[in-house]
């Protein structure tokens, strides 16, 4: 498994330009992660181009494993569907050009008054309009699965069956189906057929004090909250998934120790994982 790190983990970074684009990257690089999973909201939004990005990838080494594309977050309206298929094609053009492997939908915290029908066609309703514009373009479609307790990820399953196209996969978020009151393995499970991507995301409880950012969550270090970090690459191991593990931290830490610390956490997961396969029965633990 590859791992990259998620521009959703320095947001507040990003927004305040306190760092830019390009800044990113070269943080990312001093990790020694695989990968970078880009956003449009910051990368267009930048005023760094394009090409200097493109620079900066090749420099570094760096992959570019996913790129988000922004969109409305309930079923299109007739009238703005034109406005909102330009936009898409204008973010998918750059995707292309820093070398996305998926492009991504989805994902939102979805009101609790949002019906399952209206996520369902808000999916079906992108899908239409992404597809022509990827096919042969080596580009993967996944949506990410919700935080909607009002639609699941066995809805998500069903809805990927009727769709039926190898283009159109799964950015399972681990945090995403325990904000939506699901069990994470149980959805793991579920979507297991489908999933091309994984977000390593974690959330807790929120205390007394402080504002939910999800439901009754706040995000938090990775490995430190209620997501079964271990339990979960295990399953997808077992399922036979390869592909790449993408940090997305979203607590209430500094930004750089929350990522930092998230990624160590998220590597010690995947280290006990190997040895777990490697010399399976043996203890890690130093003889006395």
């Amino acid at each position: 498994m590859q791992v990259a790190i998620s521009m959703r983990s320095v947001h507040g970074l990003l927004l305040q330009e306190e760092m830019g684009v390009i800044d990113f990257l070269k943080y990312a690089a001093s990790l020694a992660v695989d990968g970078v999973e880009f956003d449009d909201m910051y990368v267009r939004g930048s005023h760094e181009k394009i090409t200097e990005l493109q620079d900066v990838l090749r420099e570094t080494g760096l992959q570019v494993s996913c790129y988000d594309i922004h969109h409305p977050t309930k079923p299109l309206q007739p009238q703005e569907r034109e406005t909102v298929l330009e936009s898409i094609k204008e973010e998918l053009a750059v995707a292309k050009l820093l070398g996305a492997q998926y492009v991504q939908i989805v994902g939102e915290v979805f009101e609790p008054e949002v019906v399952a029908s209206d996520v369902e066609q808000l999916i079906l309703d992108l899908v239409e309009m992404v597809l022509p514009a990827i096919h042969g373009s080596g580009l993967t479609l996944t949506v990410e699965n919700p935080a909607s307790a009002n639609f699941q990820s066995h809805q998500l399953a069903q809805l990927l069956e009727r769709i039926g196209d190898p283009q159109v996969k799964v950015g399972f978020n681990m945090a995403n189906s325990l904000v939506a009151g699901e069990d994470p393995l149980e959805a793991a499970e579920c979507l297991k057929d489908h999933i091309a991507l994984v977000r390593a995301v974690d959330v807790r409880l929120a205390h007394q004090d402080e504002e939910p950012q999800s439901g009754i969550y706040v995000g938090c270090v990775v490995g430190l909250g209620l997501v079964p970090l271990k339990k979960l690459f295990q399953a997808l191991q077992a399922q036979g998934y390869e592909g790449w593990i993408a940090l997305e931290f979203t607590g209430l830490e500094d930004a750089h120790f929350g990522t930092e610390a998230s990624l160590k956490n998220l590597r010690q997961s995947l280290a006990e994982l190997r040895h777990d396969v490697l010399h399976p029965g043996e203890s890690t633990e130093m003889p006395l």
